[in-house]
């Protein structure tokens, strides 16, 4: 952690804001530079509802100075849902986060994620966003550990995506599929169940969980009467399972 501190340091004296998703490593990097920085949650139709109240009650716990900022993603070429979707998204994100006056941004990509396919990492490098974790060659690994000396339960969360990610791609993103979305998986959530996807490909919803974590799903009475409740007219397990990171 003292490397990590001692690279955001260099950023002392000016404004700076640490794009916080909630996740894990944002988590970390919110925490090691809260004495000189903000934390910043963007809030839109692309955010699942219980990470925004992750990310205050870890900031309220942790004495860091949080922010949560409110903004509407559907453009009309964001619904398009092309697959430039997520670049698109970042550019709208990291220029409403500019726009409140801060100096610099700090994200929490790690080295691994430099590894995969990620448009969106694309508008980091034209937004001169800076990301401690992926300069100093820490990957997932290494920042769960350090995570861990801090907040276990943190550390140990899955990887999160944006509710967006449901939807295939070029297949329009509307508000009422997102709310859908968003409430299915919360029904998923509250049969405890460790990590949860709905693919939408209404009328058919597409559920992932963990395979070892199929029994919940199977054992759930009434689980399908409450997706058809929001719409969907097939509910579907996937055998193949969900893989967590």
């Amino acid at each position: 952690m003292e490397r990590i501190k001692r690279y955001v340091e260099r950023f002392k004296g000016k404004r700076i804001a640490v794009a916080y998703s909630g996740g894990v490593d944002s988590s970390l990097i919110a925490f090691v530079a809260k004495r000189f920085a903000d934390a910043v949650t963007i809030r839109s139709e692309f955010t699942p509802r219980y990470t925004v109240d992750g990310a205050i009650n870890f900031s309220k716990r942790f004495g860091i100075n949080h922010r949560v900022v409110d903004i509407t993603i559907l453009s009309d070429e964001i619904k398009r849902n092309s697959i430039n979707r997520c670049y698109l998204c970042k550019k709208k994100i990291f220029h409403e986060i500019k726009a409140l006056g801060y100096d610099v941004i700090l994200d929490g990509t790690n080295a691994d994620d430099l590894m995969e396919n990620r448009p969106g990492l694309r508008a980091n490098k034209e937004e001169r966003v800076v990301s401690p974790l992926a300069d100093l060659g820490l990957g997932k690994r290494e920042t769960r550990g350090i995570m861990y000396k801090i907040d276990k339960k943190i550390a140990m969360k899955p990887s999160e995506t944006c509710l967006a990610t449901r939807i295939p791609f070029n297949s329009e993103i509307t508000l009422e599929r997102l709310r859908r979305i968003d409430k299915a998986e919360e029904i998923l959530r509250s049969i405890n169940l460790s990590t949860v996807r709905v693919r939408d490909h209404f009328p058919l919803a597409r559920i992932q969980v963990p395979r070892n974590e199929f029994n919940l799903i199977l054992n759930e009475r009434g689980l399908v009467s409450r997706f058809k409740d929001l719409g969907y007219r097939f509910v579907t397990l996937d055998l193949e399972g969900y893989e967590v990171n």
